[in-house]
């Protein structure tokens, strides 16, 4: 019996002068989980989903700063060519 590949990995993204650590783990085909944290320390848990051949954030409960940088965090994680597109 195959088991299924466990993708993982972290990025260092700057985002409003600082740096953010954002974990990814691979849940399906075309579906990460993500956490990240604020600047208090508070662990912010969301899910990436590839729509339509590009990456969205799909929860919309999300600080202003993550939703406003939508584009920088999927940005960071294709140049990195870690996300299969």
């Amino acid at each position: 019996m195959p088991f299924p590949k466990n993708v993982a990995f972290s990025l260092l993204i700057k985002i409003k002068g600082r740096l953010h650590e954002f974990n990814f783990r691979q849940r399906g085909v075309s579906q990460y989980d993500t956490d990240t944290t604020d600047d208090r320390g508070n662990r912010i848990f969301f899910k990436i989903e590839r729509e339509n051949e590009s990456w969205k954030i799909m929860d919309a409960s999300l600080p202003a700063w993550l939703t406003e940088n939508e584009n920088l965090i999927v940005d960071a994680t294709r140049d990195d060519s870690l996300i299969r597109f």
